[in-house]
């Protein structure tokens, strides 16, 4: 197999268009989002963030080769600093909440039982969309939008859509599919399986988000 990720992107696309037609994204796009529900998101994204952290470094003692391990042993600090500083810029004075939504909860924890239970391989896939996902969402956002220059939410488009960002997913692709390369028929349907359920749990965050989604009980 010589390009898993291209494949399993063809199979979820109809995901990734579905994420572009989201209330949160278009609003995003063209600055209308509200300030509430930004924050809203912001503060779940810190919490999944801090989850999400501790899934890249477990991956990163998994992996096979030196190099990989460095790769997400650095993701989980370099990139995720970036986007603290985001949510320091967003937050302001407003302080975090300390309860993940549903969905959060349900995403952070199907990561972690990913990583702990499954094979590296699974692992990789289910964790993918979180570094892909966002980079097509913010190339998707610079390409259409008319408002560069007085969007607030334009540090956040900026950080997805940047090159920095563009050459960390860019690796993350090519281990993964290094690691599906070798891996049999059946690890590379879990494989696929795991990333389309993380693909569908990246539109159901931010539709949670837009929501406000809260415990119902």
């Amino acid at each position: 197999m010589q390009d898993w990720y291209k494949l399993a992107r063809e199979q979820t696309d109809y995901i990734l268009e579905a994420i572009k037609e989201q209330s949160f994204i278009k609003e995003l796009m063209n600055g209308t989002l509200s300030t509430e529900v930004f924050q809203f998101y912001i503060n779940q994204d810190a919490m999944y963030l801090a989850e999400y952290k501790k899934v890249l470094a477990a991956i990163g003692v998994k992996c096979e080769y030196a190099d990989d391990t460095q790769f997400f042993l650095d993701s989980a600090t370099g990139i995720i600093n970036v986007e603290n500083a985001l949510h320091q810029i967003f937050l302001k004075d407003n302080q975090l909440v300390h309860e993940p939504s549903p969905t959060c909860e349900l995403y952070t924890s199907y990561l972690t039982r990913m990583v702990a239970n499954h094979s590296l391989e699974e692992a990789l896939a289910a964790v993918l969309p979180c570094f892909t996902i966002y980079k097509e969402i913010g190339d998707y956002i610079q390409a259409n939008q008319t408002n560069k220059a007085d969007n607030p939410y334009q540090d956040w488009i900026d950080t997805y859509g940047g090159e920095a960002f563009a050459a960390s997913v860019n690796n993350a692709i090519a281990i993964t599919n290094k690691y599906a390369a070798n891996a049999p028929v059946n690890v590379l349907k879990r494989m696929e399986s795991a990333f389309e359920k993380a693909s569908k749990l990246e539109w159901m965050f931010w539709d949670s988000a837009y929501n406000k989604e809260a415990w119902k009980i």
